[in-house]
């Protein structure tokens, strides 16, 4: 039986995409006041179920701020990259995969890195496109993201595609989108593109591992390389799919502050169902947008499959070996870090994230997927010479 998809979270919003939202980077909604009951409900979460809540400086005078997020900001410890607030909207947005816009994320140079399946800008824009303009004028942060707020309305995009320029229309628009993408390459190698770990991708994967099975497929790639992670049961889910081989052994548990112990908990492998693999190796695609439940996976499979068998191709992971319960105060949403992620032997994975097996750069010139893709060309030349490429 698999596993309910509970309120824990492992998760970090590393990726700029374009779509519209109901909030500021600030936390703040329109016409919602931040009032002082729920600044001391944000604060009493700091200084009791906090997981560094003894390092919190209590003499911050927390009815001076503003913003839910600026209030996290000013009472989070110096190691917390990660606390965060969302509006329940927004909340649900992300678990459901729902949004607004176009749905790419673009480098600094403008250059096209992620297009969400299913998005508006699905089959349109392409990884690896530069845009150059925008509705006639020069790109630029500012009209990108007036482009996308303008639901329904056509824009024009310029972009140079392998070394041409090419215009067409979107439309941006509510949307949902998916996460996954499978497919089995050349000498019976899966291929899996996993964006996230929200519950209502489970279905997505759980589809394509049971074309994997059916495929027999001898060796296993999990694209993680902008996956910032998600719920911590469903990776649990995940790694019952990789390895069926662990029936009720300790995947990773929850490890919260000396106050909360009573909060700990354990993740274990479930039980067996049909679609489920028997990998003992699994290379990763990784990159420092790879991060918590990313991390989580590839540090669970370790002690079971071995160190030289949990493959990672690309740079360092993110390094968040921690997470978030969640708690509500009205309509917001508060994700403060509770607890330390620890493997079935007690390992937890560095700040400075998961060293790469291989090192590779990815490689905007290829669609994900492609065999010449760097990344992926590196993780199938390890498979079969077990050397870098």
């Amino acid at each position: 039986m698999k596993k309910p998809y509970l309120f824990s979270l492992l998760f970090t919003a590393s990726l700029l995409l374009v779509s519209c939202g109901g909030s500021g980077s600030d936390g703040s909604v329109a016409g919602q006041t931040f009032s002082g009951a729920e600044k001391t409900f944000v604060y009493n979460l700091f200084t009791t179920e906090y997981l560094w809540f003894d390092d919190v400086d209590t003499t911050v005078d927390y009815n001076a701020f503003t913003t839910p997020q600026r209030l996290i900001d000013g009472l989070k410890v110096e190691q917390d990259r990660w606390s965060f607030t969302l509006t329940s909207a927004e909340y649900e947005d992300m678990v459901n995969q729902t949004t607004a816009g176009f749905g790419f994320g673009y480098r600094e140079d403008f250059m096209v890195y992620l297009v969400r399946i299913d998005s508006p800008a699905w089959n349109r824009l392409q990884r690896g496109d530069k845009i150059l303009e925008v509705n006639g004028e020069v790109a630029s942060n500012e009209n990108i993201a007036a482009a996308s707020q303008n639901l329904n309305v056509s824009s024009t995009f310029t972009v140079l595609r392998d070394g041409q320029s090419t215009s067409f229309s979107m439309t941006p628009r509510a949307y949902s989108f998916k996460v996954t993408q499978g497919k089995i390459l050349s000498n019976d190698v899966g291929y899996l593109r996993y964006d996230s770990f929200t519950s209502t991708s489970v279905g997505e994967f759980e589809a394509e591992f049971s074309k994997f099975k059916a495929a027999g497929i001898k060796e296993l790639v999990v694209d993680l390389r902008y996956n910032g992670g998600g719920s911590v049961d469903v990776a649990s889910t995940l790694l019952d799919n990789i390895n069926d081989q662990h029936e009720g052994q300790l995947q990773v548990y929850l490890d919260w502050n000396v106050n909360y112990k009573a909060n700990n908990s354990n993740y274990y492998f479930g039980e067996v169902e049909s679609n489920d693999l028997r990998m003992n190796r699994v290379v990763f695609l990784v990159t420092r947008d790879s991060a918590s439940a990313s991390e989580l996976v590839i540090s669970a499979l370790k002690p079971y499959l071995g160190e030289s068998n949990v493959i990672t191709i690309g740079d360092y992971t993110h390094g968040k070996p921690v997470g978030m319960g969640g708690r509500t105060y009205g309509s917001d949403y508060y994700f403060l870090i509770n607890f330390y992620v620890r493997n079935s032997i007690n390992e937890t994975t560095s700040m400075s994230g998961i060293a790469p097996t291989c090192s590779a750069e990815d490689d905007l010139t290829h669609l994900r997927g492609d065999e010449d893709e760097t990344m992926l060309a590196s993780a199938l030349y390890y498979i079969q010479s077990g050397n870098c490429l």
